[in-house]
């Protein structure tokens, strides 16, 4: 699962299928001989979009087989009209492939990226910047805390809940969970099971690392780093 890096040049929300190019790809030479094309790297680039509950949009193919280059429907069929296909920043998709770099490109995001949760299921995101960011750098906000109340003596009220973030490993698989607290009691990124708080630069997030959150009314967010 992986996240674009860069914006489309004078954009302020991501960049488009236009901005992701991909190489690494041995074409197919025309054997004149044989009246047909041999060779080149085997299979192709698959991009999945996904919706904010995590499944699947839809699927786009990019081909480089001498007939045909660039990004295609799922079937191969019809080309893209690549600067038509809108991707918001930090919005992660599923690539499957073998031997295949996917290149972005583009300008760099100056802004702060959030994004919602949805309680419906995991989001799929990932980090929006051509750098390393560090968990600690994440915050979420939209968090009602509990009060504590004198008279009963303990906490009540707030949001319920807290937020969930999964990391992956380069073949999709989980890697670890962290999650946010702000309970009144503790505030911040624990490990999974809410019982060692992460301090410091532990936790780091490469630049295009895709994750998995869920969460209900709230707002992960991403400042832009200082380049």
């Amino acid at each position: 699962m992986l996240a674009p890096t860069f914006l489309s040049v004078a954009s302020e929300t991501g960049c488009t299928l236009a901005d992701l190019k991909v190489t690494g790809y041995s074409a197919p030479v025309y054997n004149e001989t044989r009246k047909r094309w041999t060779g080149g790297t085997s299979g192709a680039f698959n991009l999945q979009i996904l919706t904010s509950s995590g499944t699947t949009e839809t699927t786009y193919t990019w081909y480089d087989n001498g007939t045909k280059t660039g990004w295609y429907d799922e079937a191969g069929t019809t080309k893209i009209e690549e600067s038509s296909v809108a991707l918001v920043a930090g919005k992660a998709f599923w690539c499957q492939t073998e031997g295949l770099t996917l290149v972005p490109a583009g300008a760099v995001n100056v802004l702060d990226v959030g994004f919602d949760t949805n309680a419906s299921g995991f989001s799929a995101i990932g980090n929006p910047y051509p750098v390393t960011l560090d968990l600690n750098d994440l915050t979420v906000t939209g968090y009602s805390a509990p009060v504590y109340n004198e008279s009963r003596k303990r906490w009540t009220g707030g949001t319920s809940g807290a937020l969930n973030i999964q990391f992956l490993t380069s073949s999709g698989t989980t890697e670890a969970t962290y999650t946010w607290y702000d309970n009144g009691t503790k505030t911040g990124w624990y490990d999974e099971a809410g019982t060692t708080k992460i301090e410091n630069e532990t936790v780091s997030i490469p630049a295009g690392k895709g994750l998995w959150v869920q969460g209900e009314g709230l707002t992960l967010n991403f400042p832009a780093p200082e380049l």
